[in-house]
Protein backbone atom coordinates (compact mmCIF):
# COMPACT_ATOMS: atom_id res chain seq x y z
CA UNK A 1 0.00 0.00 0.00
CA UNK A 2 1.71 3.42 -1.50
CA UNK A 3 1.42 6.32 1.02
CA UNK A 4 3.66 9.81 -0.23
CA UNK A 5 3.66 13.20 -0.31
CA UNK A 6 2.62 16.14 -2.27
CA UNK A 7 3.01 19.48 -2.51
CA UNK A 8 1.76 22.53 -4.39
CA UNK A 9 0.74 26.29 -4.37
CA UNK A 10 -2.94 24.79 -3.10
CA UNK A 11 -4.26 22.00 -2.03
CA UNK A 12 -5.92 21.18 -5.19
CA UNK A 13 -2.55 21.59 -7.06
CA UNK A 14 -0.72 19.28 -4.62
CA UNK A 15 -3.73 16.82 -5.41
CA UNK A 16 -3.35 17.22 -8.94
CA UNK A 17 0.35 16.40 -9.22
CA UNK A 18 -0.29 13.39 -6.70
CA UNK A 19 -2.83 11.36 -8.73
CA UNK A 20 -0.50 12.29 -12.33
CA UNK A 21 2.59 11.13 -10.00
CA UNK A 22 0.49 7.74 -8.98
CA UNK A 23 -1.18 7.09 -11.53
CA UNK A 24 -4.38 6.83 -9.82
CA UNK A 25 -7.89 8.36 -9.97
CA UNK A 26 -9.09 10.22 -7.15
CA UNK A 27 -11.55 7.18 -6.23
CA UNK A 28 -8.10 5.03 -5.30
CA UNK A 29 -6.93 6.98 -2.85
CA UNK A 30 -7.60 8.65 0.85
CA UNK A 31 -6.01 11.99 0.80
CA UNK A 32 -5.14 13.89 4.19
CA UNK A 33 -3.83 17.65 4.23
CA UNK A 34 -0.66 18.16 5.86
CA UNK A 35 -0.37 21.72 5.41
CA UNK A 36 -2.50 24.34 4.09
CA UNK A 37 -1.24 27.18 1.77
CA UNK A 38 0.36 30.38 3.12
CA UNK A 39 0.73 33.38 1.41
CA UNK A 40 2.85 34.67 3.91
CA UNK A 41 3.44 38.60 4.53
CA UNK A 42 4.66 40.27 1.36
CA UNK A 43 5.14 37.51 0.21
CA UNK A 44 7.84 36.04 3.22
CA UNK A 45 6.97 33.55 5.28
CA UNK A 46 4.92 31.59 2.23
CA UNK A 47 4.62 28.23 2.62
CA UNK A 48 3.41 25.60 -0.32
CA UNK A 49 -0.02 23.37 0.68
CA UNK A 50 1.21 19.62 1.32
CA UNK A 51 -1.00 16.72 1.16
CA UNK A 52 -0.51 12.78 1.69
CA UNK A 53 -2.20 10.43 -0.49
CA UNK A 54 -2.45 6.64 0.45
CA UNK A 55 -3.98 4.01 -2.11
CA UNK A 56 -6.70 2.27 -0.97
CA UNK A 57 -6.52 -1.82 -0.44
CA UNK A 58 -8.22 -3.43 -3.14
CA UNK A 59 -10.92 -5.49 -1.55
CA UNK A 60 -10.70 -8.87 -0.05
CA UNK A 61 -12.41 -11.62 -2.34
CA UNK A 62 -14.72 -13.95 0.27
CA UNK A 63 -13.30 -17.20 1.00
CA UNK A 64 -16.27 -19.04 -0.28
CA UNK A 65 -14.72 -22.49 0.85
CA UNK A 66 -15.08 -20.82 4.80
CA UNK A 67 -18.08 -19.54 4.42
CA UNK A 68 -20.09 -22.79 3.11
CA UNK A 69 -18.44 -24.54 6.55
CA UNK A 70 -19.45 -21.90 8.23
CA UNK A 71 -22.92 -22.58 6.97
CA UNK A 72 -22.84 -26.42 7.81
CA UNK A 73 -21.43 -25.99 11.11
CA UNK A 74 -24.66 -23.32 11.69
CA UNK A 75 -27.10 -25.63 10.35
CA UNK A 76 -25.55 -29.02 12.29
CA UNK A 77 -25.81 -26.95 15.43
CA UNK A 78 -29.22 -26.18 14.80
CA UNK A 79 -30.21 -29.29 14.34
CA UNK A 80 -28.52 -30.49 17.48
CA UNK A 81 -30.88 -29.25 19.76
CA UNK A 82 -33.40 -26.40 20.04
CA UNK A 83 -32.12 -22.82 19.28
CA UNK A 84 -32.41 -20.38 22.36
CA UNK A 85 -34.69 -16.88 20.63
CA UNK A 86 -32.97 -14.61 20.11
CA UNK A 87 -29.24 -15.71 20.89
CA UNK A 88 -25.89 -14.41 19.28
CA UNK A 89 -26.07 -16.38 16.12
CA UNK A 90 -29.56 -14.82 15.42
CA UNK A 91 -28.39 -11.34 16.00
CA UNK A 92 -24.68 -11.51 13.77
CA UNK A 93 -27.14 -12.95 11.15
CA UNK A 94 -29.54 -10.17 12.00
CA UNK A 95 -26.44 -7.55 11.98
CA UNK A 96 -25.38 -8.97 8.37
CA UNK A 97 -28.12 -8.61 6.48
CA UNK A 98 -28.61 -4.70 8.00
CA UNK A 99 -25.07 -4.31 6.55
CA UNK A 100 -25.43 -6.01 3.25
CA UNK A 101 -28.67 -3.91 2.65
CA UNK A 102 -26.93 -0.75 4.09
CA UNK A 103 -24.08 -1.17 0.82
CA UNK A 104 -26.70 -1.99 -1.76
CA UNK A 105 -28.46 0.95 -0.87
CA UNK A 106 -25.22 2.96 -1.49
CA UNK A 107 -24.21 1.55 -4.27
CA UNK A 108 -27.66 2.17 -5.60
CA UNK A 109 -26.93 6.17 -4.56
CA UNK A 110 -23.57 5.96 -5.91
CA UNK A 111 -24.41 4.40 -9.79
CA UNK A 112 -22.13 2.47 -11.49
CA UNK A 113 -18.26 3.76 -11.17
CA UNK A 114 -17.34 6.32 -14.33
CA UNK A 115 -14.14 4.10 -16.43
CA UNK A 116 -10.65 6.53 -15.82
CA UNK A 117 -11.00 8.00 -19.77
CA UNK A 118 -9.27 11.04 -20.82
CA UNK A 119 -10.61 12.46 -23.87
CA UNK A 120 -8.25 13.17 -27.00
CA UNK A 121 -8.64 15.03 -29.59
CA UNK A 122 -7.47 14.45 -33.37
CA UNK A 123 -5.60 17.53 -34.37
CA UNK A 124 -4.33 18.38 -37.64
CA UNK A 125 -1.25 20.58 -38.78
CA UNK A 126 -2.85 21.17 -41.85
CA UNK A 127 -5.96 23.17 -40.03
CA UNK A 128 -3.03 25.26 -37.87
CA UNK A 129 -0.98 25.69 -41.37
CA UNK A 130 -4.28 27.75 -43.06
CA UNK A 131 -5.71 29.21 -39.74
CA UNK A 132 -4.57 32.97 -38.43
CA UNK A 133 -5.27 32.11 -34.96
CA UNK A 134 -2.94 28.78 -35.01
CA UNK A 135 -0.04 31.03 -37.34
CA UNK A 136 -0.52 34.17 -34.31
CA UNK A 137 0.36 31.54 -31.68
CA UNK A 138 3.10 30.22 -34.46
CA UNK A 139 4.46 33.56 -34.27
CA UNK A 140 4.37 33.81 -30.30
CA UNK A 141 6.12 31.10 -30.22
CA UNK A 142 8.82 31.92 -32.08
CA UNK A 143 8.59 35.30 -30.05
CA UNK A 144 9.84 32.98 -27.22
CA UNK A 145 12.19 31.48 -29.08
CA UNK A 146 10.74 28.06 -28.48
CA UNK A 147 10.38 25.49 -31.46
CA UNK A 148 6.76 23.82 -31.59
CA UNK A 149 4.56 22.26 -33.87
CA UNK A 150 1.12 23.51 -33.72
CA UNK A 151 -1.70 21.00 -34.64
CA UNK A 152 -6.04 21.99 -34.01
CA UNK A 153 -9.48 21.33 -34.95
CA UNK A 154 -12.44 23.69 -34.88
CA UNK A 155 -15.27 21.92 -32.16
CA UNK A 156 -18.71 23.08 -31.11
CA UNK A 157 -16.70 25.16 -28.36
CA UNK A 158 -14.42 26.78 -30.58
CA UNK A 159 -10.77 26.27 -31.71
CA UNK A 160 -8.68 23.81 -30.14
CA UNK A 161 -4.65 24.31 -30.39
CA UNK A 162 -2.12 21.51 -29.43
CA UNK A 163 1.99 22.26 -29.35
CA UNK A 164 4.06 19.53 -29.65
CA UNK A 165 7.96 20.86 -28.05
CA UNK A 166 10.67 19.60 -26.42
CA UNK A 167 10.54 21.71 -23.24
CA UNK A 168 9.31 19.15 -21.09
CA UNK A 169 6.96 21.45 -19.08
CA UNK A 170 8.04 24.80 -20.15
CA UNK A 171 5.21 25.66 -22.18
CA UNK A 172 2.68 24.66 -19.48
CA UNK A 173 4.44 26.58 -16.36
CA UNK A 174 3.88 26.45 -12.35
CA UNK A 175 -0.20 25.12 -12.54
CA UNK A 176 -0.76 25.81 -16.54
CA UNK A 177 0.05 29.70 -15.61
CA UNK A 178 2.20 30.18 -18.93
CA UNK A 179 -0.16 28.52 -20.79
CA UNK A 180 -3.09 30.24 -19.62
CA UNK A 181 -0.92 33.32 -20.40
CA UNK A 182 -0.52 32.01 -23.46
CA UNK A 183 -3.87 31.15 -24.17
CA UNK A 184 -5.32 34.72 -22.90
CA UNK A 185 -2.85 36.64 -25.42
CA UNK A 186 -3.77 33.87 -28.46
CA UNK A 187 -7.68 34.99 -27.79
CA UNK A 188 -6.97 38.62 -27.67
CA UNK A 189 -5.63 38.31 -31.33
CA UNK A 190 -8.82 35.86 -32.27
CA UNK A 191 -11.41 38.26 -31.17
CA UNK A 192 -9.54 41.30 -31.98
CA UNK A 193 -12.86 41.97 -34.18
CA UNK A 194 -16.13 41.07 -32.91
CA UNK A 195 -18.01 41.68 -35.48
CA UNK A 196 -18.09 37.90 -35.79
CA UNK A 197 -18.70 36.81 -33.12
CA UNK A 198 -16.66 35.42 -29.90
CA UNK A 199 -14.30 33.24 -30.64
CA UNK A 200 -12.91 30.54 -28.19
CA UNK A 201 -9.76 29.68 -28.21
CA UNK A 202 -8.02 26.87 -25.95
CA UNK A 203 -4.49 26.08 -26.14
CA UNK A 204 -3.13 22.22 -24.87
CA UNK A 205 0.27 20.64 -25.01
CA UNK A 206 1.62 17.66 -23.78
CA UNK A 207 -2.30 16.59 -22.51
CA UNK A 208 -1.92 19.01 -19.83
CA UNK A 209 -5.46 20.42 -20.14
CA UNK A 210 -7.18 17.01 -20.81
CA UNK A 211 -5.71 15.54 -17.75
CA UNK A 212 -6.39 18.63 -15.33
CA UNK A 213 -9.93 18.45 -16.92
CA UNK A 214 -10.71 15.05 -15.92
CA UNK A 215 -9.25 15.45 -12.40
CA UNK A 216 -11.38 18.87 -12.03
CA UNK A 217 -14.21 16.45 -13.11
CA UNK A 218 -13.64 13.69 -10.51
CA UNK A 219 -12.61 16.17 -7.83
CA UNK A 220 -16.30 18.33 -8.15
CA UNK A 221 -18.19 15.11 -8.81
CA UNK A 222 -16.65 14.08 -5.40
CA UNK A 223 -17.59 17.38 -3.75
CA UNK A 224 -21.01 17.26 -5.38
CA UNK A 225 -21.33 13.77 -3.95
CA UNK A 226 -20.39 15.17 -0.42
CA UNK A 227 -22.98 18.28 -0.62
CA UNK A 228 -25.68 16.24 -1.54
CA UNK A 229 -25.27 13.61 1.50
CA UNK A 230 -25.32 16.14 4.25
CA UNK A 231 -26.73 18.94 2.63
CA UNK A 232 -23.85 21.57 3.17
CA UNK A 233 -22.57 23.45 0.53
CA UNK A 234 -18.82 23.14 -0.52
CA UNK A 235 -16.26 26.12 -1.67
CA UNK A 236 -13.93 25.02 -4.25
CA UNK A 237 -10.56 26.40 -4.49
CA UNK A 238 -9.98 29.69 -6.58
CA UNK A 239 -9.77 28.83 -10.51
CA UNK A 240 -9.68 31.10 -13.47
CA UNK A 241 -12.39 31.24 -15.85
CA UNK A 242 -11.41 28.19 -17.56
CA UNK A 243 -11.27 25.74 -14.76
CA UNK A 244 -14.48 27.27 -13.39
CA UNK A 245 -16.40 26.59 -16.32
CA UNK A 246 -15.30 22.92 -16.47
CA UNK A 247 -16.66 22.12 -13.00
CA UNK A 248 -19.65 23.99 -13.67
CA UNK A 249 -20.10 21.58 -16.99
CA UNK A 250 -18.96 18.70 -14.87
CA UNK A 251 -21.91 19.13 -12.43
CA UNK A 252 -24.15 20.84 -15.26
CA UNK A 253 -26.28 17.30 -14.80
CA UNK A 254 -25.99 16.46 -11.44
CA UNK A 255 -28.58 15.60 -9.28
CA UNK A 256 -29.31 17.34 -6.24
CA UNK A 257 -26.55 20.38 -6.31
CA UNK A 258 -25.99 23.36 -8.00
CA UNK A 259 -22.89 25.93 -8.62
CA UNK A 260 -22.66 29.34 -8.81
CA UNK A 261 -19.32 31.44 -8.36
CA UNK A 262 -17.91 33.98 -5.86
CA UNK A 263 -15.41 36.20 -5.03
CA UNK A 264 -13.57 38.33 -7.15
CA UNK A 265 -10.24 37.66 -9.75
CA UNK A 266 -7.93 36.14 -9.06
CA UNK A 267 -9.92 34.62 -5.97
CA UNK A 268 -13.08 33.93 -7.83
CA UNK A 269 -14.20 30.47 -6.62
CA UNK A 270 -17.39 27.75 -7.67
CA UNK A 271 -19.76 27.35 -5.06
CA UNK A 272 -21.32 23.58 -4.73
CA UNK A 273 -24.72 23.52 -2.91
CA UNK A 274 -27.49 21.70 -2.20
CA UNK A 275 -30.28 21.64 -4.41
CA UNK A 276 -33.39 23.62 -2.99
Amino acid sequence: MRSMEFSGRTVDEAIFHGLNEMGLSIDAVDIETVQTESKGLFGLGAKNAMVRMTEREAEAKPDFAALARKSDEEKRAMRSGPRERGGASDRRRDGDRRRDDDRRRDDDRRGPREPREVKTYAYSEDFAAENPIAQFLTKLLDAMQITATVAGLQTEDGIRLNMVSDTDGLLIGRRGETLDAMQYLVSLYANKDRAGGYTRVTLDTEGYRARREDTLGRLARKAAAQVAKTGRPQEMEPMNPYERRILHSALQNFRGVTTHSEGEEPNRRVIISAEK
